[in-house]
């Protein structure tokens, strides 16, 4: 029996190098971190869709291309061996070829010397532009199975970049009373159910009149507060390749009468044929100014994730796994 103290709690341990359980970096490490995006995101809090893997800039090759919640391009480069000058050299290449707005570099171990540099980085430039550095480690509780982690050990600085933005006239409109409203409401909703399914992330509030988080190979989750003042709680599925997303959206509809008595909800089936993406989507009306509503928009909301997630979440994962080996080479859209 594994060892517990006083309260129970076993002791969380790092039991492996990274490098003996992933033994290639492009042949095992990087589709692994593709096929586990919402792992990574998780830690970083943010959400994060991958678009593509070995992508080609110049003469070298990216190993993750994906965007954000955002719609931005993000660069993710990883290595099993210690960090090294090039690396760093080669995520600039790569930031500057996608024009990214965040690039991560993953290692088992960031030397002090590369984290000040991405540390130095951050101080020194805008809010459109981050870097993190982080180290993927193998722990274990007790006698319980193996499991990634991921720590940040060199992120933005929020306070700083805000500041230094505190003037930016678009950033100021953004940041608007019922914007702020919206944000809360989400922070809400995630708070609450998170804490009953622990998969759900909470990542840092945003701007707009949405949130993107729990991200996957189909996409990822969202809430919105619509223009007509309805909420929304949804799986948007957007892979970066329309005719994948048609595909994975057309699987599942087919069956929304089953998978509507298994989540329990009325769900809108909307394929958004002018668009790239489609989404499963539930909704209900929201007076952000009535704190009875919101109250019971939030309860309801909760309930509804909770109940979509738990029903949907490793389907579309599976069916999306699928699909993307039949698009063998899926290419981003224009």
């Amino acid at each position: 029996m594994d060892e517990l103290d006083s309260k129970n709690l076993g002791r969380l341990r790092r039991i492996a190098d990274a490098r003996s359980v992933w033994t290639s970096e492009s042949g095992d490490f990087t589709p692994w971190l593709a096929e586990n995006i919402d792992v990574l995101a998780d830690a970083l809090g943010m959400s994060l869709i991958v678009v593509d893997t070995e992508v080609r800039i110049g003469d070298f090759r990216l190993d993750i291309h994906a965007k954000d919640g955002n719609d931005r391009s993000v660069i993710i480069e990883n290595q099993l061996e210690r960090t090294d000058h090039g690396h760093l050299g080669q995520c600039l290449v790569y930031a500057s070829g996608l024009d990214a707005s965040t690039i991560i570099w993953v290692a088992p171990n960031v030397r002090e010397e590369f984290r000040s540099a991405l540390d130095w980085l951050n101080e020194r430039t805008d809010s459109e532009l981050g870097f993190f550095g982080v180290e993927v480690g193998i722990v274990q509780i007790g006698n319980g199975p193996p499991a990634p982690v991921f720590d940040v050990v060199s992120r933005p600085n929020d306070w700083q970049k805000t500041v230094k933005t505190a003037g930016n006239a678009a950033e100021a409109r953004a940041s608007t009373p019922v914007n702020a409203a919206r944000q809360a409401l989400f922070t809400d909703i995630l708070t609450d159910a998170n804490t009953r399914q622990s998969a759900i992330s909470v990542p840092t509030p945003g701007k707009g009149n949405w949130i993107a988080f729990a991200s996957g190979p189909f996409g990822n989750w969202v809430l919105t507060v619509v223009p007509d003042g309805r909420l929304r709680v949804e799986a948007y599925i957007d892979t970066y390749n329309g005719d994948l997303n048609k595909a994975l959206f057309d699987e599942f509809a087919a069956d929304a009468d089953s998978w509507e008595t298994q989540v329990g909800l009325d769900l809108s089936w909307e394929r958004l044929d002018d668009k790239r993406a489609s989404r499963i989507a539930a909704y209900r009306h929201v007076d952000l100014d009535d704190p009875a509503d919101r109250d019971a928009a939030r309860q309801w909301a909760v309930n509804a994730l909770v109940a979509m997630y738990n029903t949907l979440n490793t389907p579309q994962r599976a069916a999306a796994k699928v699909r993307r080996a039949e698009y063998a080479d899926p290419a981003p859209p224009p």
